[in-house]
């Protein structure tokens, strides 16, 4: 019965069961100051998780000048909170020390 569920599924007749489906997510690039990143990074997780949002990772890597860095952080974000997303990265742009916000993962960005 399992395996005939499974096909089901694949088959697109049945949806799959809450448990089974991954959770959306969205990513975005920030690139500050590396003297701000602290903060910036405090700030993120401060500021998402208070309008619950919940940050799946934030990894932290070097951009084309050496004074910045770029951090791509992952948000686990269902449809109905995109505009709570969208708010959160208009005030992170704001945010001291911060040059760049871009939606997507650094490694498919060219930074300026």
């Amino acid at each position: 019965m399992r395996l005939f569920n499974l096909f089901l599924r694949r088959a697109g007749v049945q949806a799959a069961p809450v448990a089974l489906r991954k959770p959306a997510s969205s990513r975005l690039t920030v690139v500050c100051e590396s003297a701000q990143m602290a903060s910036v990074r405090r700030s993120i997780y401060k500021n998402f998780q208070g309008a619950g949002l919940k940050v799946v990772s934030l990894q932290v890597g070097h951009a084309t000048d050496p004074a910045l860095v770029s951090a791509c952080v992952t948000v686990t974000c269902p449809p109905e909170m995109r505009p709570v997303l969208m708010k959160q990265a208009r005030q992170l742009a704001l945010a001291g020390g911060v040059r760049d916000v871009r939606w997507g993962d650094h490694r498919h960005i060219v930074l300026n």
